[in-house]
């Protein structure tokens, strides 16, 4: 397993060592309205001694503050059984490449990953979301808060990624919420005020945060 790989898997294995902790209620902290022991979490966030493989920065540079490469992140995402698309052009940023990644899980509940890769390669921005089964017009925050803190993981690193976990499960399910990570600008949201199916979140670099009409999902 390469480095990136092993750092990415440890990242996404803190982040549910975390999520368990408080579930058990351990830590003393109120992480919103939802029970965290209902939180889904993602597959290998709780087996770190596996050893799927995980692309590394062959193809991409690390950038804007994070510490993987956008190549390792979805590369770790296509072990875990997404299907990712090739990096298109970003028509709504122009300069910025897109790639997203999709699975739909066992509940029937459509998960999204996606990177976004300035001109020199280096990832510049990231998004998750978890969208409710078709019998689900309402997605409740606690199924989602697992996928979308170990994409934070995946994104940050395990301290900051564990880190946010307080903020994240009170905001999750927002209209819209933002807090930042260092120099990254973090937010959750919804689509729209009428849009309970499906929820987001985002981690901004800098440069990327102040690009004119860089949009959201």
């Amino acid at each position: 397993m390469s480095t990136a790989a092993g750092r990415i898997l440890i990242g996404i294995a803190g982040i549910a060592a975390a999520l368990l902790t408080a579930a058990c209620g351990t830590t003393g902290v109120t992480l919103g309205p939802t029970s965290l022991a209902s939180a889904s979490l993602a597959p290998t966030a709780i087996a770190p001694s596996s050893s799927a493989a995980i692309s590394g920065p062959s193809a991409s540079t690390t950038a804007g503050g994070f510490p993987f490469t956008a190549d390792a992140i979805t590369g770790y995402y296509e072990t875990q059984g997404y299907t990712c698309t090739a990096a298109a052009p970003r028509t709504k940023a122009p300069g910025y490449a897109l790639r997203t990644c999709q699975q739909v899980d066992e509940s029937g509940r459509t998960r999204v990953i996606a990177v976004v890769t300035d001109a020199a390669g280096g990832l510049a921005d990231g998004w998750a979301s978890v969208s409710g089964a078709a019998s689900e017009s309402v997605l409740a925050p606690s199924d989602a808060l697992g996928p979308l803190a170990g994409f934070l993981g995946a994104m940050l690193g395990q301290d900051a990624g564990a880190s946010l976990l307080p903020w994240l499960a009170a905001h999750l399910g927002d209209l819209q919420a933002e807090t930042t990570s260092g120099t990254t600008r973090i937010a959750v949201y919804r689509a729209t005020a009428t849009d309970h199916a499906t929820i987001y979140v985002e981690a901004a670099g800098r440069a990327y945060s102040a690009a004119p009409g860089a949009p959201s999902p």
